[in-house]
């Protein structure tokens, strides 16, 4: 895997953006690279917690299983994006069971090498707490967001995210539905109803996976971005 792919994921990161490039390379040099096929596990429920990830290439499922073996989503995480480090922190077992949904490269940084790090250089950790810190903000931020706006908004938020990152009106949608249900707090079904509704306003097209943005406007509008 090519160096400069680690590092221009971790710079994505909020958990290493606020680090110094000689830290960020202390770390990621003690790194552990692994690949996973899509529908690999990369760890159970259960099993103990003492590394977190970052996904370098590719995309990872977060989900629980039920009693009959149904899974729930909860989160869907891609290239830039780390995993796993508050159950690493608390020294604890992994909530939730993780898989790749397609071809996939990881780095898993562990707490013995983290502990290592900070007594090296206690700068990284402030680095790293300072990176937590936004990710914190961002998470209240959604959560602001799930209690305060209803499902088609939110949906307008994500589609008008999707749009952004693709540098056009129209994108293939990477996640699958359930994925982007859990991104936005809902389920499947009641997702479907509101594309159904945005579609029905002439709003989007949607076919497939491929989705068309055809008033931007009325989707900040609808999301509360204006």
């Amino acid at each position: 895997m090519p160096r400069e792919d680690v590092l221009a994921a971790a710079r994505k990161s909020p958990l290493f953006s606020r680090l110094k490039p000689r830290a960020l390379d202390a770390v990621l040099r003690r790194g552990a690279l692994s690949r996973h096929e899509g529908g690999e596990s990369i760890f159970m429920s259960g099993d103990p917690a003492d590394r977190f990830y970052l996904v370098v290439r590719g995309r990872v499922k977060i989900f629980k299983l039920s009693s009959g073996g149904a899974q729930q989503i909860l989160h869907g995480f891609g290239p830039g994006e780390t995993f796993g480090e508050a159950a690493m922190w608390e020294g604890g077992r992994f909530p939730a069971c993780a898989e790749a949904l397609e071809p996939t490269q990881l780095l898993a940084v562990s707490r013995a090498v983290l502990r290592e790090a900070f007594g090296r250089d206690p700068e990284l950790a402030i680095g790293m707490l300072a990176g937590l810190s936004r990710r914190l903000r961002e998470l209240v931020g959604l959560v602001e967001e799930l209690s305060l706006k209803d499902v088609p908004a939110r949906l307008a938020g994500a589609l008008l995210d999707e749009a952004e990152k693709a540098g056009g009106s129209a994108f293939c949608m990477k996640r699958t539905k359930a994925e982007l249900a859990a991104a936005i707090g809902t389920i499947p079904e009641t997702l479907s109803r509101a594309l159904r509704k945005l579609k029905r306003a002439g709003w989007i097209e949607v076919r497939g996976p491929r989705i068309a943005v055809f008033r931007p406007d009325e989707l900040r509008r609808l999301s509360g971005r204006d």
